[in-house]
């Protein structure tokens, strides 16, 4: 599932003429919240539950640099899902389909109140599991 079309502008660079690797997470967190979005746990969808996302792990690789100007689009698919947790994979990749990182995630449900992980809600599960039964393995 595509979740993000992006530009790596100058300003997003450093000296040697490359995107940061601050701003790859800004990407994938960016792609995360249309990800979770999509599924029906986005803010505006949660508020009213006081329910959010806690990430608890992140694994990044970087693959291949990514330089001023370069177009990029973040695609995502569900690798586990958890009683209170999704596990998924943002891939970033570049125009002609070139892997320049790919960052696995854990995200667990998040009462924002108590400051505890609870259970997914029965949509949420159900939308990951559907979108999962649907995927083609990379």
């Amino acid at each position: 599932m595509e979740t993000l079309k992006a530009v790596a502008h100058p300003w997003l660079c450093d000296a040697m003429g490359h995107m940061n690797v601050r701003f790859y997470t800004a990407f994938f967190d960016d792609a995360s919240s249309f990800f979770v979005g999509g599924l029906g746990g986005g803010v505006d969808q949660l508020a009213g539950a006081h329910l959010g996302w806690a990430d608890v792990r992140h694994v990044i690789e970087f693959r291949e640099e990514v330089r001023s100007g370069g177009l990029l689009r973040v695609c995502t698919r569900i690798i586990k899902v958890g009683r209170t947790s999704l596990t998924f994979q943002h891939e970033l990749t570049g125009p002609s389909g070139n892997l320049h990182a790919t960052i696995e995630i854990v995200s667990v449900m998040f009462d924002l109140e108590k400051r505890e992980a609870v259970p997914l809600p029965d949509t949420i599960r159900t939308a990951a599991e559907r979108l999962i039964s649907q995927q083609v393995e990379p």
